[in-house]
């Protein structure tokens, strides 16, 4: 007698069937997983899976293999049992009931038969085709899920052929191409999904379509097994016992397993809810624990941090800290002021970015966090991790943590920001006081430029009495006494002019006056007039002069400018002492250098070494307009003069001089205002 039952619209069982997105878990197993866990789980046990007895009852249930729990790290099972509803309670003794546990003790009898065929085969994973065999019958628990009478108003029909039709009248497939669809769907394996297709059609052809088949034959050859127990699902009739040994020893081992129901009678919704509530808290307790160890390392790290350390040092380090970190395997923190993007999430040093970017983004590869301050981007962390990972990073630099990490980047970019500035007034303020330096100097030679012409103008004629009249007294002078003090009032009143006319040179030098010549030669001639002097005093001059070729420049300010860098070594040196000339050329550009070994210069001598009328020496020996001369012909040669010294030790003057042909220029006027000094950068003391 065929059994009626009220049975809903197909449409509205095929739309139940698309928003299904898995199976319910037992009770059992819940149960289990939540027992299995200690209460103060370790730290470094966060990310592993329990291994204990209640594996064994978790692979029985089919919910529980479809989600992957088998395979997935504690945080993960948790969240399972926390998203995945339980299988509804029955009624003891209803059809559902009896269906519901008949179809259970069948999928794990072809679990178990796959499991012993593939290791018999020495199969690499017979856990996985165990698997795939426990999912054979998905269309069959995917029913169940959703409307488990209709499921038994067809397998109580009696004629295979009307089941057959009802079903493909109610689903528009038949339960193995359903199988086929939700296992696609739901993201299993291939084996599964084969399983789920083709286990009870043994034809050679569709073997081809699968990716292993002779896994497949493995599943294949569990469920004929399973067709021969108690528990078959094509013949609801049978009763009698199996035949074959192994039969029986698969039967027995799933009597020993299967000593419950599917669906606890006892387990009630207000049991569910708290079983949920209880893997919600510890999967909250696990995520603290691991934000607690992130925070004390992030509190280690800013410790460790060294004074002054720079924005490129921080962005190193912080990404070594980040790598450092459980699940996280490479990290990336690009310091920038930029507020954009690339779209693809993460950027190079030069990329361009076009995105926006105002909170963290999780890409497929990771998540970004930017770090901001004061309503800009600082920086980016770029973290490569998986997407469970992710979601926990950007849930935790939502808080404190996230502040944390704003905060330093906005610290050290305000102090990075005040150094710059500081360093940019300081620069600002060298250069006015140099500029001040300059302005003084010329004003200064501008102040001696006329002091010069007013004291030429003035003094030149009384000297040229003087001189004229003391050379007249002298030619009719027969007194030998009074011949000595005409010379000596020549004398004076010739110092005299030399000295308005060396201040005349350093206020006013006149325009040069460049034509070939050899300045090695020059310099030669230089040279052999102090010989003699040099003797004298006990001084050994020694000349490294390389040939120079003809060259572009002004011989008789080249001439001036040996004689006053020779005089002054010769000043410097001491008796005994060794005065070394060298000459090159190199190209159109002209290297001299003079050294002795005197006192050296100290450094309150080296603040005023070119300004005029200062001299290291007793008074009466000078004006101290020498080398103030010599920075005056380079300055006007477009050369440099470098010097080179250390109290008590040698000191090297170096002079730079262009000596290439000048282009046409316009004329210039006989006396021009004078032009700063050269900078004067002093050399490293040998």
């Amino acid at each position: 007698m065929r059994v009626q039952t009220r049975r809903k619209p197909a449409e509205d069982l095929r739309r139940r069937l698309d928003r299904l997105d898995g199976l319910p878990l037992r009770p059992t197993t819940a149960r289990s997983l939540i027992g299995s866990l200690p209460e103060e789980p370790a730290d470094d046990d966060a990310d592993e899976s329990p291994r204990s007895q209640s594996q064994i009852v978790q692979d029985l249930d089919p919910g529980w293999i479809l989600a992957g729990g088998p395979e997935l790290p504690v945080s993960d099972q948790l969240r399972i049992v926390d998203e995945r509803p339980w299988w509804p309670a029955a009624a003891p003794g209803s059809p559902a009931g009896e269906l519901l546990d008949r179809l259970w003790r069948h999928s794990v009898a072809v679990g178990l038969g796959a499991r012993r065929l593939a290791r018999e085969a020495d199969d690499p994973d017979p856990q996985a085709v165990a698997r795939a065999g426990q999912l054979c019958t998905l269309g069959w628990w995917a029913v169940a899920a959703v409307d488990p009478d209709r499921l038994v108003a067809w397998w109580q029909e009696p004629d295979p052929v009307r089941r057959e039709q009802a079903v493909l009248a109610e689903l528009g497939s038949d339960l193995a191409e359903l199988g086929r669809r939700l296992a696609e769907r739901w993201g299993c394996d291939p084996l599964t999904i084969d399983a789920a297709w083709l286990h009870s059609v043994p034809d050679e052809a569709l073997d081809l379509l699968s990716d292993s088949p002779g896994r497949l034959a493995f599943v294949r050859h569990a469920y004929q097994w399973a067709e021969q127990t108690p528990w078959s699902l094509v013949r609801p009739e049978r009763d009698s016992a199996p035949s074959d040994p192994r039969v029986r020893i698969l039967t027995a081992e799933v009597q020993a397993r299967c000593t419950s129901s599917l669906v606890d009678p006892s387990a009630t919704p207000h049991e569910e809810r708290a079983t949920r509530q209880n893997a919600r808290l510890r999967l909250q307790v696990r995520r603290l624990r691991i934000a607690h160890g992130r925070a004390d390392r992030f509190l280690e790290l800013l410790a460790a941090t060294p004074a002054g350390e720079s924005p490129g040092e921080w962005a190193d380090r912080a990404a070594l800290a980040w790598c450092a970190e459980p699940g996280i395997e490479a990290a990336r923190v690009n310091w920038t002021d930029a507020t954009r993007l690339g779209p693809d999430g993460f950027h190079g040093p030069n990329d361009q970015l076009d995105t926006a970017l105002s909170g963290p983004r999780v890409p497929a590869s990771g998540v970004i966090l930017p770090l901001n301050g004061r309503g800009s981007m600082r920086a980016v962390a770029e973290l490569r991790c998986g997407p469970e990972l992710a979601r926990d990073l950007v849930a935790e630099t939502t808080g404190a943590y996230r502040r944390a990490w704003d905060a330093w980047a906005r610290l050290l970019g305000d102090r990075t920001r005040l150094e710059r500035r500081l360093q940019s007034a300081m620069t600002t303020l060298r250069s006015r006081i140099q500029a001040e330096d300059d302005r003084l100097r010329l004003s200064k030679l501008d102040a001696l430029g006329e002091f010069a012409a007013g004291a030429g103008h003035e003094l030149n004629n009384p000297l040229a009495v003087i001189v004229g009249r003391s050379q007249l007294l002298l030619a009719r002078c027969e007194d030998p006494e009074v011949g000595r003090s005409l010379r000596i009032i020549l004398g004076q009143a010739q110092r005299a002019h030399r000295i308005l006319r060396d201040l005349m040179f350093v206020a006013r030098p006149p325009s040069p006056r460049p034509r070939p010549c050899k300045p090695t030669e020059l310099l030669n001639a230089v040279v052999a007039e102090f010989e003699p002097e040099c003797q004298a005093r006990g001084i050994r001059l020694v000349a490294e002069l390389n040939e120079s070729a003809a060259a572009w420049g002004d011989p008789e300010a080249l001439r001036h400018l040996a004689s006053i860098l020779l005089r002054n070594a010769l000043q410097a040196a001491t008796p005994g002492g060794r005065i070394l000339v060298r000459a090159s050329q190199r190209g159109d550009e002209l290297s001299w250098s003079v050294s002795d070994n005197g006192k050296g210069i100290r450094p309150d001598e080296a603040e005023h070494l070119f300004d005029p009328f200062y001299c290291g020496r007793q008074a009466g020996r000078g004006l101290g307009l020498g080398l103030p001369r010599a920075a005056r012909i380079v300055e006007q040669a477009g050369g440099r003069i470098r010097w080179s010294s250390a109290t008590g030790s040698e000191t090297t003057f170096h002079v730079s001089l262009p000596l290439s042909e000048p282009a046409e220029q316009p004329a210039q006027p006989a006396v021009e205002n004078a032009a700063p000094f050269p900078a004067v950068v002093p050399l490293p003391a040998r």
